[in-house]
């Protein structure tokens, strides 16, 4: 039995592409939606969007409250920028802040949160935070150039494994 080597190749690189599109379909976030309120005291409502559904938390920080941009540094790539809410007993994780101004955004956010919990009368706030549009076009640019990728393998694989015919 003679072993067809484009098989084997298709076999073996398109459930690395299909594994790459569920990936880039249903893996990013599409956005996070942080909302306070102060009066008696402070409720947030920390919601996050994906491709699966939206999900949302509410928590009550205990005064002081405050928010906290953090920098996480990663080995590969730009930096990743966090906004936390701090009150006494944990922090809390609110949103991630991706692009070329993304510290600056996470800045403005902490401030106006900041602001609110700082302040000595009742209020609300409502920040929403949205990955730049160009993420998702290399996310899928990338997706398609796996594909004529493997389109470019499987062409170039010759069909049978066995000696060369005389």
């Amino acid at each position: 039995m003679r072993l067809n080597m484009r098989h084997v190749a298709l076999v073996l690189l398109v459930p690395l592409l299909v594994g790459a599109a569920a990936l880039a379909f249903w893996g990013p976030v599409r956005g996070y939606d942080v909302r306070c309120a102060k009066e008696a005291r402070i409720t947030c409502t920390l919601g996050r969007d994906t491709s699966s559904g939206a999900t949302s938390q509410t928590f009550v920080l205990a005064s002081p409250a405050r928010a906290d941009v953090r920098v996480q540094p990663v080995r590969r790539g730009p930096d990743r920028i966090l906004l936390y809410l701090v009150a006494a007993p944990h922090d809390v994780f609110a949103a991630e802040f991706e692009g070329t101004d993304a510290y600056a955004q996470a800045q403005a956010a902490a401030a106006q949160l900041n602001t609110l919990f700082a302040a000595g009368r009742s209020g609300a706030l409502r920040i929403e935070v949205k990955p730049p549009a160009y993420l998702q076009w290399m996310l899928w640019g990338g997706v398609i150039f796996l594909g004529l990728l493997v389109a470019a393998v499987v062409r170039a694989v010759p069909r049978g494994s066995g000696p060369p015919q005389r």
